[in-house]
């Protein structure tokens, strides 16, 4: 569980996203969201080198919906040669929209009457009809 700008990055939540930016099912969107959370756990960033092919692909792919970012940090070897590292980043703005927008979407799909009272939809009779 991550927390970033008050959102609780959990399961449940990059489930919901993941479903809502792949477009598949929540199985498929839960098993994914576990595999990229078992990578970053509680932290924000992953070095790239613990990324096999499979997920460096998955990561790649993630990054293409803004789901992850990238950077990266230069530093000097002693025999003065440059050494990048390069770092995946969960993209918690990204998250916080997507997560917005699905909540203002749930409130929306809650139509004119789906907010009547049960009462509403009972008729009586009255006596006057013959």
């Amino acid at each position: 569980m991550t927390q970033k700008n008050g959102i609780t990055l959990n399961l449940r939540t990059l489930s919901k996203v993941i479903e809502s930016k792949v477009g598949i099912s929540g199985s498929h969107a839960k098993d994914l969201a576990l595999r990229l959370l078992n990578y970053f756990g509680f932290g924000m960033s992953v070095i790239d080198n613990c990324l096999d092919q499979e997920d460096r692909r998955l990561f790649y792919f993630l990054q293409d919906l803004k789901i992850l970012k990238t950077h990266w940090e230069e530093a000097i070897l002693a025999s003065g040669r440059t050494w990048r590292i390069f770092y995946w980043d969960l993209n918690m703005d990204e998250i916080a929209r997507e997560l917005t927008r699905l909540s203002e979407g749930a409130k929306e799909e809650t139509g004119p009457y789906e907010s009547l009272p049960e009462e509403v939809w009972s008729r009586e009779r009255s006596a006057e009809i013959a």
